[in-house]
């Protein structure tokens, strides 16, 4: 389990670079493995959002999203094609990942 500082920074900066990027306009509508990658994004980017700016209101039910979430992610990662920017996935897993193994109430 990494440290709670370390991960923290981390998904800090992928964040950041999550929010500086555009999502490709192919993810709208895009349901590889049956994941419906918008939604996805939308519910595990508010968990994330959740986790890194009011960790005192991150609990046992966000942790438990990112669980089912990351698990659906990880059902549609190898059906990506290049024109769904699977880096772009891998990184929300990456963040999704970190948050999970983190936990909630942790404190930086």
């Amino acid at each position: 389990m990494p440290a709670p500082d370390d991960a923290e920074a981390v998904v800090a900066r992928l964040w950041q670079e999550s929010r500086d990027e555009r999502p490709p306009a192919r993810s709208n509508g895009t349901e590889p493995a049956g994941v419906d990658l918008a939604a996805l994004d939308v519910r595990l980017s508010g968990c994330i959002h959740t986790w890194l700016y009011h960790r005192q209101s991150f609990g046992e039910r966000h942790l438990y999203t990112v669980e089912v979430l990351l698990r659906d992610l990880e059902r549609a990662l190898p059906e990506l094609t290049e024109e769904d920017g699977p880096h772009v996935w891998q990184r929300l897993h990456r963040m999704a990942r970190l948050v999970a193994d983190t936990g909630p109430h942790s404190t930086a």
